[in-house]
């Protein structure tokens, strides 16, 4: 996954920040099932944890973000509300993991309550299939992110709002820079016992303010015309390599005449996080390595200050 470094000039007029509220394209329940042939792709409700006979339910939700996130975006904030409408058990977490792989929703509909499912139609995901009854996830259950992006306590009937999180901004930054890589979340509940589940209600549900959402925070891209026009020749700030990474990456910038530079991180909210250069330099490609292991996952600049010029890129960290 490559992320394209935006690169924007200091004088570059202040960016207002833009929220938007966005509605799911497509959601699901994998329902643990060793032939693989349950799901409930129309449904009104997923769910996620384990059934009083033991069986596991993980929810799967995605969201579109290409028309409401323009490229190059650095997102600040990212949110998912959802409603949890049905319960026998009390307070037990449930989590977002980021999905690796793609998956489908076809037009099953699980009857009743819908917690057995239904079954599968062509499609559909599965608890053996991204796509039934063509295409296997790597591993059953699905393949995501091991360490949560959230999580959230859940128990009574009601709202819950997960983030925002460092991970989760991470995730929906890695969204809007590679939208290949957008293949949603995986809700997980408490899965160490038996009758934990929690249904929550889908975009399919018959009550729209019930339907998951997703509220983003976000700055838009900077307009700065042509960049080889404005760009100063003195001084040159490539992308860091590699990106996203964890826990170090490398700052290359080259010098083509001796100059005062100042080469400095910050975070998406503009506090400084350190400055890894501050003194003259001869002429020269510059290479510098920036240590993040004691930092949370998430969008970061660096600026590199030349005498009366400075470049910005941004860059992330994924833990």
């Amino acid at each position: 996954m490559m992320m394209i470094g935006m690169c924007v000039l200091a004088a570059t007029t202040a960016r207002a920040q833009n929220t938007v509220m966005i509605n799911p394209i497509k959601d699901n329940t994998l329902y643990q099932d060793a032939t693989g042939a349950l799901s409930n792709g129309a449904g009104k409700h997923f769910f996620a944890g384990k059934t009083a006979t033991g069986a596991i339910r993980r929810g799967l939700v995605k969201f579109d973000l290409i028309e409401f996130v323009p490229p190059n975006s650095t997102v600040i904030e990212a949110t998912l509300r959802m409603n949890m409408s049905r319960t026998i058990t009390g307070e037990h977490e449930v989590a977002l993991h980021r999905l690796l792989s793609d998956w489908g929703e076809g037009d099953s509909a699980a009857p009743g309550e819908e917690g057995g499912g239904t079954a599968a139609s062509p499609g559909d995901a599965t608890w053996l299939h991204t796509f039934f009854n063509t295409l296997l996830w790597n591993a059953a259950g699905g393949d995501f992110v091991t360490l949560p992006s959230a999580s959230q306590v859940v128990s009574v009937l009601g709202f819950y709002t997960w983030g925002s999180t460092p991970e989760m901004v991470a995730d929906v930054q890695s969204w809007v820079d590679d939208p290949s890589t957008n293949f949603g979340w995986l809700l997980m509940g408490n899965e160490n016992l038996s009758s934990t589940a929690k249904r929550f209600d889908t975009r399919e549900n018959l009550t729209p303010e019930n339907h998951p959402l997703l509220t983003i925070t976000y700055l838009p891209p900077t307009a700065i015309g042509d960049q080889a026009n404005q760009f100063p020749a003195e001084f040159e700030l490539a992308q860091n390599y590699p990106n996203p990474f964890n826990p170090s990456t490398r700052i290359r910038f080259t010098l083509h005449r001796a100059a005062q530079a100042v080469l400095t991180v910050y975070d998406a909210a503009g506090k400084t996080i350190t400055t890894l250069v501050n003194g003259k330099l001869p002429a020269a490609t510059h290479t510098v390595t920036f240590e993040a292991r004691d930092m949370s996952s998430g969008v970061y600049f660096y600026r590199l200050e030349v005498e009366n010029a400075s470049a910005v890129r941004k860059m992330l960290l994924v833990r």
